[in-house]
This record gives C-alpha cells, sequence and structure tokens, in this order.
C-alpha cells in the first residue's frame, strides 16, 4: 500500500478548514476546555493564528492523502524551532470514515515522517485528545510516547 501526500489545493483547503475546525471546536468542548457556544468562535480564532495566510502559511504544510489515485485524508504538519531542535509538529491527520480501518492512517504519518527528516526535523510530536483511544494506539505502535498529560477529574 502507498499513499501519496499532494499539496492542498484552495477548494481542498475550505473543505479541509470547515472539517478541521468543527472536529476541533467539538474536540475541545468534548474535553471540557471550551463552553460550546464558544467553541466555534475559538476554533476559528486558533487557526488563524496558526494558518494567518490560509493554505499558504509559512512553515505549514497540508496535504491530502491518495491511495490509488483517489482521496482518503488529509495531513497538516506545522515546522517548528524547539530550542536548538526543529519539529515537526501534526496539527491534523484525517482519514475518511468510509476508508478506515485500512492502513492509511499509519501510511499517511509515515509518508509525513519521511518528509519532516527531508526538512531536516529532529522530531515528530502531536497531541491527541486522550479519550481518542484508536488514535492512541496508532501513534503509540509507531513509536510515539507521552511527553506531557494533562488529567482531569469532575468534581460533582
Amino acid at each position: 500500500m502507498s499513499i501519496s501526500l499532494v499539496s492542498m489545493q484552495e477548494a481542498d483547503f475550505e473543505r479541509f478548514a470547515r472539517r478541521a475546525l468543527e472536529e476541533y471546536a467539538a474536540g475541545m468542548v468534548a474535553a471540557g476546555e471550551w463552553p460550546p457556544e464558544q467553541a466555534s468562535f475559538q476554533a476559528a480564532e486558533v487557526f488563524r493564528q496558526l494558518l494567518p495566510q490560509g493554505r499558504l502559511s509559512p512553515r505549514n504544510h497540508l496535504w491530502r492523502a491518495l491511495y490509488a489515485g483517489r482521496a482518503v485524508g488529509e495531513l497538516w504538519i506545522a515546522e517548528r524551532q524547539a530550542g536548538s531542535r526543529r519539529i515537526a509538529f501534526i496539527l491534523d491527520l484525517y482519514i475518511e470514515p468510509i476508508e478506515r480501518r485500512r492502513g492509511y492512517a499509519r501510511q499517511t504519518l509515515l509518508a509525513g515522517e519521511s518528509l519532516a527528516r527531508q526538512w531536516g526535523c529532529d522530531e515528530m510530536r502531536l497531541h491527541v485528545f486522550g479519550r481518542n483511544l484508536e488514535a492512541r494506539r496508532l501513534y503509540e505502535l509507531l513509536g510515539y510516547e507521552v511527553a506531557s498529560l494533562t488529567m482531569s477529574k469532575p468534581l460533582p
């Protein structure tokens, strides 16, 4: 199986942004970080900060993941500096629901890692919501380790 990463065009980016904003807002609400009535606004503000020039924002790479010429998902990686180290930070990995459980997420991540190495990055990082157990299992299988952990407990 071979995934190809193809740069998003403007129409691809618009679809990506709508989907990613909605999922990010919902994730932050579910994590208890944002109230539902403010989540859409706050998600849009975060995206404006991260992508001030949209899909052409420097040090951000936005791709469609293709398998056999068919779009199966999306990947967004930002190049960042952590002290003297260059890191690649995965901001979004998405596989279409109908395409899941076929190895596309794994192959998309590996393709992204390969590109990050070519850019001279020393490390890959990502954030995953604690309740996203499937994603966490995949990342752990690929060698990702917990670097920081925030835990919560409701107090009735």
